[in-house]
């Protein structure tokens, strides 16, 4: 069934709730029962939300300004109950209901006047929720506004609704949602809205030493950047697993997995298939051995690619402190195309060990070893080679956690789509930095609203990527790789650590393979309040070279149970011989106090410079605001500052936002 279909017949999700209801009923007692039931008196509550914004931009020496300012009267309200029984059907319902006035403003336009509605809600009704058969229902709007964790404040207006169906028989459950979403976003420098129609279903069959799981989401997808053309994605997915336990000491562990998966967008479909088996084998308390086999075939437009893995290796660990592995592995490529076929062969043996001791009250001493080699043969015409799904994990450049991420192959020609799950990027969201042979993937600093909610707290994103890149011709030829870490802590306080990555290879020089020497070092201390590090990198490859430092400096004070204060200072630097360097400096500090009189007070700000390329960007913000609460009335009230300037070669652009808010609310 294609999502077309699903469309079609979702009103069978409405006689499914029925027949699920007569179906389920519980016996309740007479006395228990009331059509409508109200726990209390519905709550009451009545306010004022004032808003204002003033934004400001500044492109090579032509400016403009746009103003808004909007108050509205608002009452709420608030209330839970039950129809027939609590057992049967009990629902909350809250929401706000505001009409006012709105005032908007820019450059060269009349100001207009108009009414303004502000309309927040949440409805949730729960149907025989303490039956195995029960379900739930919800329905929301609401206006908020966040940051997401960057240098961006955004506007978040979103509508959803939806479902969710249980059914629990024994060792069976069975739990289906499906819904619906529409969020705008608007920040300093972008706005999103998306649409998306969901449903999932996930049935699981529970056994003493087992599982098995079948899964199935389909998705429809609508995102437009900008008020400009809309990007459609429609993905679906249906996959099964299942995992056991046996053996006389229930010593052996397998898992199997099947799945099939379709993506369309822009016009073109991405389907791929996929079987994996895991067995994992326990031989005595400090023996295992393990096998990974992995099956993988992907199509796009007239490109097959097949790939088939396996893994099988065994882990000892002599002492409690040093833990061993030996591992053979091997892949097995075919990529089916228009231009020719082309295939990639390797197979090899990894040995690793790792080492860890207390040394005595004052340290303790990590050590890990790993080497690899490995035999490789490709063969390939002329033309593009497509790579489907790599995964990675890239980061904001602003990110404290910041490290360069290089797609596996060289020469790359042409990024196909980066992908958070079936949610693929706006390519607006990411940027391509080449860097000698290789291409660094990394996140913008303001992506849009929706990729910026999707973000880890650390400003990394977890993506795969499908890209094309030069095909690198016929070639067999033996790799060598070399890996070593080492840490030590002294006296719970300072940190001395280093990491070397080496790889070589004996493949024909005219054949482009990489080597690669990498060298890390770095210094950490903590202690109470304070953290601070550097670290230096030397990344030597002929793929591409760079230098880099990193430095940061974190202060966490805690003056009372009431007051805390913390700073946060990174500095980065990159150096490339043939490529200019690459800085940034960020800054961030945060203050919250509860004040006096049932006052709380927070204040926020930050900076960021950064330098790449020749473009200078230089992105500042800052927020404080003030709550009271005293009995049954509330106040919040609040100012944001938001600004980026770039400059890049002759070209300035310069925006400001400043937005202030004021929410009074008195229940009854």
């Amino acid at each position: 069934m294609n999502w077309g279909d699903f469309q079609r017949y979702r009103w069978l999700a409405g006689l499914s709730v029925a027949g699920f209801t007569a179906s389920f009923s519980p016996v309740l007692r007479a006395q228990d029962t009331e059509w409508l039931r109200f726990n209390g008196l519905p709550q009451v509550s009545m306010g004022v939300d004032a808003e204002g914004s003033t934004e400001k931009m500044k492109v090579a020496g032509s400016s403009s300004s746009y103003d808004d300012v909007s108050v509205s009267p608002v009452v709420g309200l608030h209330t839970t109950g039950s129809i027939y029984h609590p057992n049967l059907l009990a629902f909350d319902l809250s929401g706000e209901l505001g009409w006012g006035w709105s005032s908007t403003s820019g450059s060269g336009q009349a100001t207009r006047n108009e009414s303004a509605e502000l309309l927040r809600y949440l409805a949730e009704f729960n149907l025989l929720s303490t039956k195995p058969c029960n379900a739930s229902f919800f329905a929301a709007q609401d206006h908020t506004f966040t940051d997401y964790g960057t240098f961006n404040t955004y506007t978040v207006d979103s509508t959803r609704y939806g479902g969710r169906m249980s059914w629990t028989a024994g060792d069976f459950t069975l739990n289906a949602d499906l819904g619906y979403r529409n969020q705008t976003a608007s920040g300093l420098t972008d706005s999103s809205e998306i649409t998306e129609e969901y449903l999932n279903f996930l049935g699981t069959h529970k056994r003493k030493f087992g599982q098995t799981t079948l899964t199935l989401n389909a998705d429809t997808m609508e995102n437009a950047l900008n008020y400009g053309n809309s990007f459609n994605t429609t993905s679906w997915a249906v996959g099964i697993s299942d995992s056991e336990t046996f053996g006389q000491r229930h010593q052996i562990s397998a898992g199997t997995g099947l799945s099939y998966s379709q993506t369309e967008y822009s016009g073109q479909q991405i389907d791929t298939f996929n079987v994996s088996e895991n067995l994992t084998l326990n031989h005595r308390h400090n023996l295992d051995s393990y096998l990974l086999l992995n099956y993988n075939q992907s199509e796009l437009i007239q490109i097959t690619s097949t790939r088939m893995q396996g893994t099988a290796g065994l882990r000892h660990q002599l002492y409690e402190s040093l833990t061993s592995s030996l591992e053979a592995h091997g892949t097995h490529e075919l990529d089916t195309a228009v231009g020719g076929n082309s295939t990639y062969d390797l197979f090899g043996l990894a040995l690793n060990e790792n080492y860890t001791k207390r040394l005595q009250s004052w340290g303790r001493l990590s050590l890990g070893t790993g080497v690899v080699v490995d035999h490789q043969e490709q063969n390939s015409p002329g033309g593009l080679q497509t790579w489907f799904d790599e995964p990675h994990t890239i980061y904001q450049v602003s990110s404290p956690s910041y490290q360069k991420i290089f797609l596996s192959h060289p020469l790359v020609s042409t990024i196909m789509t980066v992908k958070v799950g079936s949610y693929i990027l706006p390519v607006s969201d990411y940027q391509l930095v080449p860097s000698g042979e290789l291409t660094e993937v990394q996140i913008v600093a303001s992506p849009s609203g929706l990729t910026a909610g999707l973000m880890n707290p650390n400003g990394s994103l977890a993506v795969t990527i499908t890209y094309q890149s030069q095909s690198l011709g016929s070639s067999a030829y033996d790799t060598f790789s070399y890996s070593a870490q080492l840490r030590v802590d002294l006296w719970n306080h300072i940190g001395i650590y280093g990491r070397l990555n080496w790889q070589d290879n004996n493949a024909p020089p005219t054949v482009l393979t990489q080597t690669l020497t990498d060298l890390v070092g770095g210094v950490d201390y903590k202690r109470k309040w304070f953290r601070t590090g550097a670290e230096y990198e030397s990344y030597d490859s002929n793929f591409t070279q760079y230098q880099a430092l990193r430095f940061f400096q974190n202060f966490d004070f805690a003056y009372s149970e009431a007051s805390s204060l913390g700073f946060d200072f990174n500095e980065t630097f990159y150096h490339y011989p043939d490529n200019g360097d690459q800085s940034q400096y960020q800054f961030t500090s945060r203050y919250n106090t509860r004040l006096p009189m049932s006052l709380t007070w927070s204040l926020e700000g930050g900076a960021l410079l950064q330098e790449l390329a020749g473009t200078e960007q230089i992105q500042g913000v800052a927020r404080t605001s003030l709550s009271w609460t005293r009995g049954k009335l509330s106040v919040r009230a609040g100012y944001e500052f938001n600004s980026q300037s770039t400059e890049s070669g002759g070209f300035t652009e310069e925006l400001v936002k400043h937005r202030f808010y004021t929410y009074l609310r008195r229940s009854f």
